[in-house]
């Protein structure tokens, strides 16, 4: 532990001599050195008991003096708050001694970080390289020459500053973000399948909705028909009568006509609006015509490609077939007209006569089929409007939405 400032000619001691080291008789200490021999009295040492003081001389971060600056000498209780993003750091430090000051050793440790104390020797500062967004406490002590260390260490605090995307909130902000979007995500995939399977649920219904019109249709339309020209077979086969079998032909013909009508309801090349429009004026034509009434035809040269549901092609087309069958019966026309207006979200048909008219509804089966006829276009989302008067004619109003 003896140095140059104790009079040691030379701290390298020299072993090519015989011998190296010598105790003498009186207790004297004799070594041989590079630069002579040299002795010691053990009984005239004195220990050094008095420990170094310890001195925190300067805080860098990112190599930038943090403290002490102009406004404060001294670390105060409060820590020293560091930038975010400058967590490299250093401290240096100094051990006062006067006697064998180059002999001060020094310890340090930067609790939050250090687990125990770090043996600096001679080496007057502590480095960091990096820092993570925390609060730490600096101590340092020193030891002189005999071995003796301070028990009092120099003490500085620190707070290193988190960057915004570092603080607690960010992350309780965050993981509520993580959790609200797994959940939307969660609900909206759970939303889908429950529509997918609402629209399987519907198609299905639709599906047998369509067949169960369908067997109606063919039940009321062609089983009656058929039933009738069975009877009037019957009839005709026994009393080879003529007008019978003229009945017969006409019902063969109209159960035909129904059949041809369920096909192209349910065809589903036909679902199309100008399917939709050539089939209403195709059946206006020849139904008019059988009658004895004028047609006049009022269509668009151009009909724009839209699909359309046999549900509506079918209300549709029974809406219109209702309104010319009133015309038929009811009206004693001798023009009608059928005019169809196309616009962006809807199609309007107006099947008019210049028929008797009428001033209200009447109480029977005629105001039982104008009732239906409405029903139709709301069970389509459309509407149904009738303007007639007494001896003016009827008009009929046939709206329904695009899809």
């Amino acid at each position: 532990l003896f140095g140059r400032s104790d009079g040691l000619p030379s701290l390298e001691c020299s072993g090519g001599y015989n011998p190296a080291a010598w105790r003498a008789a009186d207790g004297t200490l004799w070594f041989t050195t590079l630069k002579g021999a040299v002795s010691i009295q053990p009984r005239a040492v004195q220990l050094n008991t008095r420990p170094p003081a310890v001195l925190i001389e300067q805080v860098l971060a990112e190599g930038n003096s943090i403290w002490p600056t102009s406004t404060n000498a001294q670390p105060e209780n409060t820590p020293l708050q560091i930038a975010p993003g400058r967590g490299q750091m250093e401290f240096h430090f100094a051990g006062l001694s006067l006697s064998s000051p180059e002999r001060v050793k020094y310890r340090y440790q930067l609790l939050g970080e250090d687990n125990e104390w770090v043996e600096a020797g001679a080496r007057r500062f502590a480095h960091y390289a990096s820092l993570r967004p925390d609060k730490y406490r600096f101590r340092v002590t020193a030891c002189n020459g005999d071995g003796v260390w301070n028990p009092q260490p120099a003490e500085v605090l620190i707070e290193v500053l988190p960057h915004f995307y570092e603080t607690w909130w960010f992350y309780a902000l965050l993981t509520t973000l993580i959790i609200g979007g797994a959940f939307a995500v969660a609900r909206h995939r759970f939303n889908l399948k429950l529509r997918r399977q609402t629209e399987q649920m519907e198609r299905r219904h639709e599906i047998e909705r369509e067949r169960a019109r369908i067997a109606k249709d063919i039940h009321d339309d062609l089983g009656s028909s058929l039933t009738l020209i069975a009877v009037m077979g019957d009839l005709a086969r026994q009393n080879q009568d003529g007008e019978r079998i003229g009945k017969i032909s006409t019902t063969a013909r109209q159960a035909v006509k129904s059949l041809d009508e369920i096909v192209w309801a349910v065809n589903p090349r036909n679902d199309s609006l100008a399917q939709l429009v050539d089939y209403v004026c195709g059946y206006a034509g020849d139904y008019l015509a059988a009658a004895e009434i004028r047609c006049r035809l009022d269509v668009p040269d151009q009909i724009p490609p839209v699909e359309l549901s046999s549900k509506i092609r079918h209300n549709v087309f029974l809406a219109a077939k209702e309104s010319l069958q009133n015309i038929v019966k009811h009206s004693q026309a001798k023009e009608a007209g059928l005019k169809v207006e196309i616009h962006r979200h809807r199609v309007k048909i107006f099947i008019a006569d210049n028929g008797r008219g009428f001033t209200a509804e009447p109480d029977d089966a005629f105001a039982d089929g104008l009732r239906n006829l409405r029903q139709r276009m709301i069970d389509i989302g459309g509407q149904c409007e009738i303007a007639a008067q007494s001896g003016g004619g009827t008009e009929v109003l046939l709206e329904f939405p695009l899809p």
